[in-house]
C-alpha cells in the first residue's frame, strides 16, 4: 500500500523484492471503502490516510518502482474515475506505470475503461470469482490485458487460505483455452509456499502476495522482511506446483 510515511524506500523495497525473485510490483493506492480488502490491507490504507498519502505520492512511488519492476497500480474506481478517468490513467502511465487492477470493476462495467486504458498504453486486469461459469471466465480472459487475476476463494483478502473446496484448475484450462498468451495468476489466501504451490498446480502461470508482505513490513518494516516472505513464494512458483 502506497504511503506517505514510506516516501523515498520504495525503490529499496521493489530491488529487494525483484532479487527475492518477485517479476511485478503492485502498488495500492489506499480509499476509505476498500470493499474487497481484509482487516490487513484495510488497516493499510487507513494509515496511508492518515499520513495525508495523495496522488501524486502514488505518481512518485510508482516513477521509483518502474525503474526496478514492471508495476501494476491497484486502485478502486472511485478515486480514478473522479479526477476524470483519462487524465487519471495518463498520469499512471506518465509515471511509468505498466497496468492497472480496478477491484470493484466488472466486466460488464469495463467497456469504457478498457477503451481509456489501451489509448494511455495500459494493461487493465479484471478479476474472476472461483465459482464464476466457465463462458464468463473466457470473457474476463479475452478482455483482460496483461494477466487475468483469478480469486482462489470467496471473501475479502488476508482473511484465509485458498478454498480445499475450490478447484480452481477448469478455470485456468478455460480461461488458457480463451486467451493463449495471457498469463492466469490467483491471488487472495497466498500467504507462504505451501499456499503458493497448491495455487501453482491448478496451473497457474503465477500467484499475487499482497496481505502477507504488508502484515509482515508492518510488524517489521525493513527490507529484510521482503526476501523472508517473498522468497519461499517465489521458490514455489519456479516449481511450478511440482
Amino acid at each position: 500500500m502506497v504511503d506517505r510515511a514510506r516516501k523515498g524506500r520504495y525503490t529499496s523495497l521493489a530491488i529487494t523484492a525483484r532479487d527475492a525473485g518477485a517479476t511485478h510490483l503492485e502498488l495500492g493506492f489506499p480509499f476509505s471503502d476498500p470493499i474487497a480488502d481484509g482487516p490487513i490491507l484495510q488497516e493499510a490504507a487507513d494509515r496511508a490516510l492518515r499520513h495525508g498519502t495523495h496522488w501524486d505520492d502514488l505518481r512518485s512511488a510508482v516513477r521509483d518502482t518502474s525503474t526496478v519492476l514492471p508495476t501494476i497500480v491497484m486502485s478502486y474506481a472511485n478515486p480514478l474515475w473522479t479526477r476524470g478517468l483519462a487524465r487519471s490513467l495518463a498520469n499512471l502511465k506518465e509515471a511509468g506505470a505498466a497496468g492497472l487492477i480496478v477491484p470493484d470493476l466488472s466486466l460488464e462495467e469495463s467497456p469504457p475503461w478498457r477503451r481509456a486504458a489501451r489509448r494511455a498504453g495500459l494493461d487493465l486486469t479484471l478479476l474472476a470469482a472461483p465459482g464464476s461459469p466457465l463462458a464468463r471466465i473466457d470473457a474476463l480472459a479475452r478482455a483482460s490485458r496483461g494477466f487475468l487475476y483469478l480469486v482462489s476463494r470467496y471473501g475479502t483478502t488476508g482473511g484465509g487460505e485458498i478454498s480445499r473446496s475450490a478447484d480452481l484448475a477448469p478455470l485456468v484450462r478455460s480461461a488458457h483455452a480463451a486467451a493463449p498468451e495471457l498469463p492466469v495468476y490467483v491471488g487472495f489466501g497466498i500467504r507462504d509456499r505451501r499456499t503458493a504451490l497448491r495455487a501453482m498446480a491448478s496451473g497457474a502461470d503465477g500467484v499475487i502476495v499482497a496481505s502477507a508482505l504488508e502484515s509482515a513490513l508492518a510488524r517489521r518494516p525493513s527490507t529484510a522482511t521482503v526476501p523472508r516472505v517473498l522468497g519461499p513464494i517465489a521458490s514455489a512458483v519456479r516449481t511450478g506446483g511440482t
